[in-house]
């Protein structure tokens, strides 16, 4: 019988492979890496929505009290804050629920920050459903279909912890005026950055090699389609794991050097399949392709409240059933 029809085997294997890696907060690295920019950028300065501790920025406080800026419980002045020290040579990095970043306070991400060609690295913590006890209030499924619509604004989600510290580097140091939403996670993730690996504003990252098909993930989403690769690969299938980290601007070649040997396309997101990464990869291959695309996300609907693992696998968002889709594409 096939791992993947054997429930209790199936479990263990799951078990051993997400045991093997390590976990780190989001949080703690977002607010050592927000750290460690204010050291390197005297120019950069942190504005929060009244949420130092719940961030890690809390920890600017003993050395940077003068450059860490909490604004309350309001988003939209946050970024319009933001924007007024961007238009005075500053570089600030926005942080609040992503959620209220990307909804509420969407017209001043668009008008104030992109329409006027500023600077502003906007921080969207809680992404996806790692926010999933807070409901649909505090979810977030739809923020990479806005943010990426916006003229002039560049959406980078990281694939772990690790990545979180590259992405925001590479944004600081991105040339140009362009604004960037970092999307990032709230908990504990599994990290997968090979050390030493490159990071590219733009540029997508192979992590694994195969010619029968290609998983496509950004996000948390890039250690469940490992997981399914390795699932796979019991299965006699070669997947090629593709962490799209950038959705905006989209590495195009990399999406055509993959389709131009695969079988099949899976792309994974932890986010509605209407406009996000998927969306995306589509608009890439519009021109046509030879084969089956499937995307796994979130269905046009609310998802339930709760724990974030036990949503992820509710919703099909898990390395096991990302593999049973490709398995089922290949038949």
């Amino acid at each position: 019988m096939s791992l993947l029809d054997h429930p209790d085997r199936l479990r263990e294997h799951v078990a051993a492979f997400r045991a093997a890696r390590p976990r780190e907060d989001v949080r703690a690295r977002f607010g050592a890496s927000v750290m460690a920019l204010l050291e390197r950028r005297p120019d950069a300065v942190a504005v929060t929505a009244d949420l130092m501790h719940a961030t890690g920025l809390a920890r600017l406080l003993p050395r940077f009290a003068d450059r860490l800026i909490n604004v309350g419980i309001a988003e939209q002045n946050m970024t319009g804050v933001a924007a007024g020290l961007a238009a005075c040579g500053r570089l600030p990095v926005v942080c609040g629920y992503a959620a209220f970043t990307t909804l509420r306070a969407v017209e001043q991400a668009k008008v104030d920050c992109a329409y006027n060609d500023l600077k502003v690295i906007l921080a969207g913590l809680g992404s996806g459903l790692t926010y999933g006890v807070g409901g649909p209030t505090h979810q977030t499924y739809e923020d990479v279909a806005i943010m990426r619509a916006i003229p002039n604004m560049v959406v980078v989600a990281p694939a772990d912890p690790v990545e979180l510290g590259h992405a925001l580097d590479a944004a600081a140091d991105l040339p140009g005026a362009a604004p960037v939403y970092l999307r990032l996670g709230r908990g504990p993730e599994h990290v997968v950055t090979p050390p030493g690996a490159p990071f590219e504003i733009g540029r997508a990252i192979r992590l694994a090699e195969g010619r029968d098909v290609c998983l496509v993930a950004h996000g948390a989403m890039v250690m469940e389609a490992l997981l399914a690769a390795d699932l796979l690969r019991a299965e006699g299938i070669a997947a090629e794991v593709l962490n799209l980290h950038t959705v905006k601007p989209i590495d195009r070649d990399a999406i055509l050097t993959a389709a131009g040997h695969v079988r099949a396309m899976v792309v994974v997101e932890e986010h509605s399949v209407i406009g996000g990464l998927g969306s995306a990869v589509l608009e890439v291959l519009e021109r046509g392709h030879a084969f089956p695309v499937v995307r796994i996300g979130i269905e046009d609907r609310y998802p339930p409240t709760g724990p974030t693992p036990e949503l992820r696998e509710a919703l099909g968002l898990c390395g096991p059933h990302v593999a049973r889709v490709a398995r089922d594409l290949l038949r």
